[in-house]
């Protein structure tokens, strides 16, 4: 009976984002009105579908336009990736070693916060109710939540697939690769789940854009990560891998939309508002 109410309470704050509409992302970030772009005009399916695919192929090709600090960054987030490795068999030891009747509850919180099963439909049902009560800000957060889900399945997908790491479940140790494989049982890195509670989290945070929902979406996604390990179906390492990649990407797509809204010279968003922590794109 718990897991039921506390797997529908993570559902139901994903459906929160139907039911507490964000504001217009032109009338979030104006300083002036003369400068916000009137995103409601001409809109239809076919212009948002495009929407969607620039943002995702303008994420894809964001290296493409890094500068050397940005692959700095990079590289030190890859080597705090890779570093992960050295304590993840202790992590997991500790984690199967404090199994309890809590924790059982709080992993299915987790799947159920960032399995696809549930994201997509939470994501059409954002984007539609946009469309349906006229609010361009659901509007562009169902569509922004589909860019995110769009990376992990073009991108994450493949990637599991040629790197074919053993779940710990395997108990064949954390460095057992089978590259070029289909077999679920060898596909730990990366975490889907948390590259698309993050991704997620991230959005809708930003678009309703007040410290609760912070607070809320992000300490789901940390719960979804958790969960993963708790399952024993990734390693440390993979889930610290999808919660980066998922904030980070889910940044430059809330970015794209930002400036596809209101114009890339303008800024009314004070510095001190946001998590810095990015890339530049």
């Amino acid at each position: 009976m718990v897991v039921r109410i506390l797997r529908r309470t993570a559902i139901s704050l994903l459906g929160a984002t139907v039911l507490l509409p964000p504001q217009p992302v032109a009338a979030q970030w104006a300083l002036d009105g003369s400068v916000a772009v009137d995103a409601a005009a001409g809109r239809t399916f076919s212009s948002d579908m495009d929407d969607v695919w620039n943002a995702f192929t303008h994420t894809l090709s964001s290296p493409s336009h890094w500068d050397s600090s940005d692959w700095v960054t990079a590289g030190l987030i890859t080597g705090g990736v890779a570093a992960s490795t050295f304590v993840e068999d202790d992590v997991r030891r500790s984690i199967q070693g404090s199994r309890g009747r809590v924790g059982d509850v709080l992993e299915r919180v987790g799947f159920w916060y960032g399995t696809p099963l549930v994201t997509v439909p939470a994501s059409l049902l954002t984007y539609g109710a946009g469309v349906a009560f006229d609010s361009d800000g659901v509007r562009d957060t169902g569509m922004m939540m589909m860019d995110v889900l769009l990376l992990v399945g073009l991108v994450q997908q493949p990637a599991r697939m040629i790197a074919g790491r053993a779940r710990p479940e395997l108990d064949e140790g954390h460095f057992s690769f089978k590259p070029f494989t289909t077999a679920n049982d060898r596909a730990s890195f990366i975490s889907g789940h948390a590259w698309i509670a993050f991704g997620i989290s991230n959005v809708v945070a930003r678009q309703i854009d007040q410290g609760w929902a912070y607070a809320t979406f992000f300490s789901l996604a940390g719960i979804t990560g958790w969960s993963r390990l708790y399952a024993d179906r990734h390693w440390l390492s993979d889930v610290l891998a999808g919660s980066i990649l998922g904030y980070l990407s889910s940044t430059t797509i809330w970015r794209w939309f930002e400036d596809q809204r209101l114009g890339p010279d303008v800024r009314a968003v004070s510095a001190g508002r946001w998590i810095t922590f990015s890339f530049r794109f």
